[in-house]
């Protein structure tokens, strides 16, 4: 698993740095961009694991769409929008010991994603989290032992 972190570590500054050049969601998908101030234990994990030599690397992350709840939290892509990338992974961090369980479901037409679960139930990074099928306006749930829901939504294209 050590091999995923940088990997993912890399991936969240892309998506977050590359933000900017991608046109915001439209008004029909309510995006979560929520740029909420994550678990101190998050945002080190995320910043000291990426590959990033950028000297703006901290206000970057400081900055990003930080989404999460008193179990888990995420690194969504800033404006809440996934460009050309069905397969992206939004991998979370979990600040309790549990099982990781995702789900996903289109909001502007028919598609689901099944629950499924990911890794052992550490704390701490988890690589993995739900890719869709299909372009389109997508709500994902992640659940930690089916509690502490963090629903977000983000138009996929």
């Amino acid at each position: 698993m050590t091999s995923r972190v940088p990997m993912a570590a890399a991936l969240l500054l892309t998506l977050t740095s590359c933000a900017s050049s991608s046109p915001p969601a439209t008004a029909e998908c309510q995006s979560t961009v929520a740029h909420m101030t994550p678990a101190p234990e998050a945002f080190d994990f995320f910043f000291d694991h990426s590959t990033s030599s950028r000297p703006d690397k901290r206000s970057i992350f400081e900055q990003a769409n930080w989404y999460g709840n008193e179990a888990m939290w995420v690194m969504l892509p800033t404006d809440g929008e996934i460009v050309g990338r069905l397969a992206d992974k939004i991998p979370p961090y979990r600040l309790k010991f549990g099982q990781v369980r995702w789900e996903a479901r289109r909001l502007d037409g028919p598609g689901v994603v099944a629950k499924s679960s990911m890794g052992p139930a550490d704390i701490g990074f988890q690589a993995g989290g739900v890719g869709v099928p299909q372009t389109g306006c997508w709500e994902f749930t992640y659940t930690l032992d089916d509690h502490y829901p963090l629903t977000f939504t983000l138009r996929v294209r």
